[in-house]
């Protein structure tokens, strides 16, 4: 209330009076204020510090003295020794332990140990993620080679001549413009020297002496296995485009070896296998049902074209539809 002007401090005392809170309020006030100042008795300076510290500083010495007070007596002194950043983490060692490398090396064994796996994994599956696009390629070219067909049938096999091998269908796609790029009928991890051959023409293969359509039949060896379709009294039938999910058409590259059904080019032992309603899934053959298994064969169990036109089989592409006794079917 002291701080307050005369004028200020009526207006204050007039609403005091006037309304009882702010009485009461202003007395709350008091009684906290009045705490925080008991205890608080000023101490009484120290007995002659004015005088000495007059003193000091009239003395430039003595004031020196007192400011150097922490520096060595001797020229001569050992200085205290610098510590630099980190000195803590190491003990202030600098040398480079033969403990400091085993570390090094177990950080660099543990790196390379998770990241060569991390990376061949990956290599797996894009190499088998290329072969499943490559798949969908020739799924979408199919359709369509069906599609402008009267009777919706995929590329037809032919029981005799140059294009009586499955792989026929290669140069049948790319002839009519379905296919662009030929590299899209061959698995993306084939690396054989016949995988840098060019897949040949139709009209190559009709105009080409016995020796040289052998030749150019083998050059197809690498492409994606295909179906052969069905022997149907006496006549080979292309299958018909129906959309089933569970009727392959095409594979990646799938032999018989030993008569055991061996995928090629996939590490893990695996094979991408297209349907007829286009979609594709990457199967081992352990996975695939018994019932399932005629994928590869024949119900006779051949690598053959299938007994009736339910009998779907994909094979290699230098396999013949009709069994040959004097001709391997697999390299």
């Amino acid at each position: 209330m002291g701080a307050l002007d005369e004028n200020e401090r009526d207006l204050v005392e007039q609403h005091i009076a006037d309304d009882p809170r702010a009485a009461d309020e202003l007395d709350r006030l008091r009684s906290h204020l009045d705490l925080l100042s008991d205890g608080l008795d000023e101490a009484a300076a120290p007995v002659g510090l004015a005088s000495r510290t007059c003193a000091i500083l009239d003395n430039p010495n003595l004031f020196a003295e007192v400011l150097n007070a922490a520096a060595p007596e001797k020229d001569n002194a050992p200085a205290p020794k610098r510590r630099e950043a980190f000195d803590s983490i190491g003990g202030g060692r600098t040398a480079f332990t033969f403990m400091d490398m085993l570390v090094a090396v177990g950080a660099c064994v543990a790196a390379v140990a998770i990241f060569f796996p991390a990376l061949a994994s990956s290599r797996l599956l894009a190499t088998q993620l290329q072969c499943e696009n490559n798949l969908h390629q020739v799924s979408l070219a199919l359709q369509q080679f069906a599609g402008n067909n009267p009777n919706h049938r995929y590329p037809a096999i032919s029981l005799s001549g140059p294009m009586s091998v499955a792989g026929s269908y290669a140069p049948k796609l790319i002839d009519s413009g379905y296919i662009q790029h030929p590299e899209t009928l061959r698995c993306a991890v084939e690396k054989s020297n016949l995988a840098t051959q060019p897949i040949p023409t139709i009209e190559q293969l009709e105009n080409a002496s016995p020796e040289e359509v052998e030749k150019l039949q083998q050059s197809l060896s690498n492409v994606l296995n295909y179906t052969m379709g069905s022997l149907v009294d006496g006549k080979l039938l292309a299958p018909v485009m129906q959309g089933r999910g569970d009727f392959p058409v095409s594979s990646d590259v799938v032999l018989l070896e030993d008569g055991k059904i061996i995928p090629q080019g996939h590490p893990d032992g695996r094979s991408n296998v297209l349907f007829d309603d286009g979609h594709v899934e990457y199967l081992a053959i352990d996975d695939i049902p018994e019932s399932m298994r005629q994928y590869f064969l024949n119900d006779d169990g051949q690598v053959a074209a299938g007994v009736n036109e339910e009998d779907a089989v994909v094979a290699n592409g230098i396999a013949h539809p009709v069994q040959l006794p004097q001709r391997e079917q697999a390299p």
